[in-house]
């Protein structure tokens, strides 16, 4: 039988063994805490030096100066003209004065048309080879390149196949050339100037984007140096195509100088620009009647058919023509 005295002892171990127990737990607990929650301190003090950190250092996130935008600010200094307007747009009013000023023309900024050619044009008898040219970018980079690549066809003597236009990666558009501009009238309005040919002949039907694109090939110009002067292509290109009869260019974007030109090319690229390059027909039509309908809007019971871009009847031609604004809005794929 146990005594008054062990029971006393036994009782005295469970109460030991207890607080040891809860001590051990109360370790366990801080060492989890220290273990687990250590990163997420990290963490609240990394998210807290962000929002000091615009504080701390303002200059990186406000422009210098109204010329030079900041690090991490988009440069969208707006124009002294169009102040005044908005700040009257934001308070909902503007006066007839302030609309007036702004569909005033802007000042003359220098720019003058095309001067046509003191020399007539002249084609001469033997080309040197065809050319070949990949143009990449939208619609804008490449109707540059359609320039460049005509004036770089006259620079070597070559004669010019009709532009590859690559598929866009942030459109997929695979229009080609002829599906947007008039191909017989590009090469009727450049005839004198430029040799031009909607296809290679059959001996060089190899020379494709394909082929180009499964190895290095000898008679492809692949590092043209952006803004190549005219030498540049006499003594890089030229030989290729003495020595093969063709050469491709890709890719061919912004690929001629502006500058220390002849005179002739220059005016043989604005030439194409304004002269040689139009559009389909059906294009042409779409942008006559979008442009109608801004300027002739139809009225308010005036109900649209299915065939809502139709240019408007003699009723509305009636009507004063209306202003519009056409804004155009970049678009970079992340």
């Amino acid at each position: 039988m146990p005594t008054k005295a062990n029971k006393e002892e036994n009782k005295l171990r469970k109460v030991v063994n207890l607080e040891s127990f809860s001590a051990l737990r109360g370790i366990m607990r801080f060492h989890y805490q220290s273990h687990y929650h250590q990163p997420l301190k990290g963490e609240a003090i990394a998210g807290l030096f962000l929002l000091l950190f615009p504080v701390l250092l303002p200059c990186l996130f406000t422009p210098f100066t109204y010329a030079s935008p900041s690090t991490f600010s988009e440069w969208n200094v707006i124009k002294p003209r169009h102040l005044s307007l908005l700040r009257s747009a934001l308070v909902g009013k503007s006066s007839n004065g302030e609309q007036s000023d702004l569909w005033t023309p802007l000042a003359d900024q220098g720019w003058r048309p095309c001067l046509e050619s003191v020399n007539a044009p002249s084609l001469p008898q033997n080309s040197e080879g065809y050319l070949q040219v990949f143009l990449d970018g939208g619609l804008n980079q490449q109707r540059m390149g359609i320039c460049d690549a005509v004036a770089v066809a006259k620079i070597l003597n070559a004669t010019l196949v009709i532009p590859y236009l690559e598929v866009n990666p942030v459109w997929q558009d695979s229009s080609l050339f002829m599906d947007i501009y008039d191909v017989d009238h590009f090469i009727n309005v450049l005839k004198d100037d430029v040799s031009i040919f909607k296809e290679l002949p059959d001996e060089f039907s190899w020379s494709t984007r394909e082929y180009y694109a499964t190895a290095i090939r000898a008679t492809r110009i692949k590092r043209a140096p952006v803004h190549a002067s005219a030498n540049w292509y006499l003594k890089n290109v030229l030989p290729v195509l003495q020595s093969y009869g063709i050469a491709a260019i890709s890719p061919f974007s912004h690929r001629l100088s502006f500058d220390n030109l002849p005179s002739e090319i220059q005016q043989l690229r604005c030439k194409v620009n304004f002269k040689a390059l139009v559009f389909v027909p059906h294009i042409r039509a779409l942008g006559d009647a979008i442009v109608h309908r801004l300027r002739y809007p139809p009225g308010e019971t005036e109900a649209l058919s299915s065939d809502y871009l139709r240019v408007t009847t003699d009723q509305n031609d009636k009507q004063r023509p209306q202003k519009f604004v056409v804004l155009h809005l970049r678009f970079d794929k992340v």
